[in-house]
């Protein structure tokens, strides 16, 4: 540290006011201590030391780049901080806030703290509203119940720029196409004494230039929608250079009460257009519906650029009211339509690395109808091991084809749904071959779904059908052997699955926004009911008493899970993630197991890292003599939390503790341990801890995890809590590779 220099050691801020919170002070902070992590380690300084005072060679530039300069107290500075503090409680209603620093001296670090004496809040007496136009004051004052001024409410400045943002919005979605917020302005009077304010919200009449002086007044004028032109093709590179002549080589289309402008042909249906735009003539403007248009016209994925432009008639009105009129030009920047890719790519699942060639053909607009449809065909191989550590290989061939319609495919069509709840459709079709040691199996599936979003965070799917018949060919006579007369052996039987699905989203999270947001997913399947109701018409009963379509079983069974996640963000480095899950299926009727596609399995690198993918369970179940990791059960309870922390470059870090298991819900075929029971299913809970880096290049992110078992149901009772109990040995320790975060 240079000579009569401090290093900024810590920031604290001592606040009379309780109803601001102290993060609400971070934006008008001069100064802030080095970042930490772990609370307490001050890692980017450390790096930055690292370099030391030769800064010629290139590592310790590199490492001074890397790492953070120190912070030295600044006494310019601190007064900076003071006088933002200061005019922020003011603008928060105390205007006899007075701020003070205390400065801490010792081991040439500085300790700096802030005191706010806040004094009482103005509040506000009274709020009045008065506009030079008569209809905006009866507007004005037909939604005061939303105003957010309110008598008994802090005197704040904040509030009064969202009130003049509210008011602003509130008419220009009532055809005040050029009302702005310049026009309203505030006057308070605080000379009532006892901290109150009488507050005046003032609305003034439009500019000359606004008005146009039509009726010799100037009130703000009010605009429809006259004429709506889609100009599809756009190019707006030939728009700027060429200008009229550009618009000239347009041909025109009507359709209803809509305006199609093209060049060569139309290549979208006018309806799927139509039916993706919230704005109609005759309409009052409102301009909340431009952008609901241009998010819903961006969902058909067919254009890479929209705008939105409006541009008055002049010198004509609407034969309903008198209002002005606009012409809505809807400019479409065309996408490519169609696409193919190839690709060879590492994989990963759950933890297990391997290698596969993928051929995919896409086409955003099938019939004109943006209706997109994808054809895929896949090929991989994956290298895992045994209990043994032996390796081997799984070979995977799949094909699968789609088709995603923008509306829903039923005998009648609701007017305005497109608008509402931006509706799909997906038919899919799909083959899957799958080839280990010890079996092979094949899955021929197809579905139909209806997709859409209730609200801009909300989206629902309804699967009516979906259809899977899986065939096991093969299977190993030794694997088989191992698994006869168990809970293992229905699931490797032929199976036919019909099945009726519902899922639930809601996600808060902004793309490239760091905020806190909470993810919730919510599922409910049933399955083989249909069937069963049909059964005596349409199935066979084989020796054993069960049902049978074209000599294969049908399960029955009903399915839900819930997976939670929520994500806190501490500051720009330090990050909180949590997950709670929980699965149940209840196999039932027709068969006795839940199919193997359909068990919930733990371990890997997207759950309890400390084993290996399906090395857990069920409970407390010790399945040390089988060859491979192969445990399934019908529930899942599973806890995840990750501490994440950026290190330097392209690295960060996580620490992490998962706790989970699964279980078996029947009695009659769970394995020894396996059984959930309410009373002690917390007793065969799984704990693993460890440490993880991930290498974040931007398109996608490789982790790597280390994972530490802590406590193993699988122990006896009493000596499951591996570190009070017994030495660590390899087994203890699993390494997980993966693509992306595991939650």
């Amino acid at each position: 540290m240079p000579e009569n220099e401090y290093l900024l050691d810590k920031v604290d801020i001592h606040n009379t006011a309780r109803n601001i919170p102290k993060e609400r002070f971070a934006p008008y902070m001069k100064q802030n201590p080095n970042i930490q992590i772990f609370g307490m380690f001050k890692f980017h300084l450390w790096l930055y030391n690292l370099a030391g005072k030769d800064t010629t060679k290139g590592f310790n530039k590199w490492l001074q780049r890397i790492g953070e300069e120190p912070v030295l107290y600044d006494d310019f500075l601190s007064g900076q901080t003071m006088s933002q503090l200061e005019l922020f409680m003011h603008n928060k209603g105390y205007y006899h806030a007075d701020v003070d620093t205390v400065v801490k001296y010792r081991k040439k670090k500085a300790k700096v703290k802030y005191v706010i004496e806040a004094g009482k809040q103005f509040v506000l007496e009274h709020v009045g509203y008065r506009a030079e136009d008569t209809t905006i004051q009866r507007l004005v004052e037909e939604d005061l119940e939303n105003s957010i001024l309110k008598e008994g409410g802090p005197f704040d400045v904040s509030m009064h720029d969202a009130e003049r943002e509210r008011i602003t919005k509130y008419l220009r979605d009532r055809g005040y196409f050029s009302f702005s917020k310049e026009f309203i302005y505030f006057k308070a009077d605080s000379t009532l004494g006892g901290n109150r304010v009488v507050d005046s919200v003032l609305i003034k009449n439009a500019s000359a230039e606004v008005a146009k002086n039509r009726d010799s007044s100037f009130v703000h004028p009010i605009y429809r929608i006259h004429n709506v032109y889609f100009r599809t093709n756009f190019d707006p590179h030939r728009a700027l250079n060429e200008k009229e002549s550009y618009y000239d080589q347009y041909d025109t289309l009507k359709y209803g009460d809509f305006q199609f402008m093209y060049i060569d042909k139309l290549k979208v249906k006018p309806e799927v257009l139509v039916n993706s735009t919230y704005i109609t003539p005759g309409q009052l403007f409102q301009a909340n519906l431009v952008d609901k248009t241009k998010n819903l016209l961006s969902s058909l994925r067919l254009y890479r650029f929209i705008n939105i432009r409006f541009e008055e008639v002049q010198g004509a009105t609407s034969t309903v009211d008198g209002s002005r009129l606009l012409n809505c030009f809807i400019q479409l920047v065309p996408a490519k339509f169609q696409s193919y890719s190839i690709d060879v790519e590492g994989l990963n699942s759950s933890g297990n690395l391997g290698a596969g060639g993928n051929l995919e053909y896409q086409h955003k607009n099938l019939f004109k109808g943006a209706e997109e449809f994808t054809f895929n065909i896949r090929g991989s191989m994956q290298n895992q091991l045994n209990r043994q550590s032996e390796q081997f290989n799984t070979t995977e061939f799949g094909v699968e084809s789609r088709i995603i319609f923008p509306k829903f495919w039923m005998p009648f069509q609701i007017k305005k749904f497109r608008q509402r709840f931006n509706p799909k459709t997906s038919l899919s079709v799909a083959y899957n071959y799958q080839k280990r040691p010890d079996y092979t199996r094949t899955i021929a599936n197809g579905k139909i779904s209806y997709l859409w979003n209730s609200s801009k965070r909300v989206s629902h799917q309804v699967t009516p059908l979906g259809v899977n018949f899986v065939l096991i060919p093969t299977v190993d006579n030794d694997f088989l052997q191992d698994i006869e007369g168990t809970f293992l052996g229905y699931s490797y039987q032929d199976h036919l699955i019909t099945n009726t699905s519902y899922s639930f989203v809601y996600n808060q999270q902004e793309v490239e926004k760091r905020k806190d947001f909470l993810y919730v997913n919510w599922n409910l399947e049933e399955a083989g009911n249909f069937l069963n109701l049909w059964s005596s018409s349409i199935s066979k009963k084989n020796p054993e008493g069960y049902n049978e379509i074209l000599g294969i079983r049908y399960a029955q069974y009903v399915q839900s899970d819930i997976d939670l996640r929520y994500h806190h963000y501490l500051n720009k480095i330090n990050s909180m993630a949590y997950r709670f899950y929980l699965g149940v299926g209840y196999p039932y009727g027709n068969y006795d197991v839940l199919p193997f596609e359909k068990r919930y399995f733990s371990g890997g690198a997207n759950s309890i890292r400390a084993w290996p993918v399906r090395g857990i369970g069920p409970g407390s179940y010790d399945s040390q003599d089988a060859d491979y990791y192969n445990q399934t059960g019908d529930i899942k309870l599973e806890f995840n939390i990750e501490y994440r922390f950026k290190l330097f470059w392209i690295l960060e870090s996580a620490l992490f503790l998962d706790v989970g298991n699964i279980y078996t819900i029947r009695k009659d075929i769970s394995p020894e341990g396996g059984l959930f029971e309410f009373n002690n299913f917390t007793s065969k809970l799984a704990v693993g801890t460890g440490l993880g880096l991930r290498f974040d290049f931007k398109y996608f992110i490789f982790r790597l995890d280390s994972g530490m078992k802590l406590r193993n149901p699988v122990e006896e009772k009493g000596h499951r809590w591996i570190p009070t109990n017994r030495k660590y040995t390899w087994d203890d320790f699993a390494m997980n590779f993966a693509i992306g975060y595991p939650f």
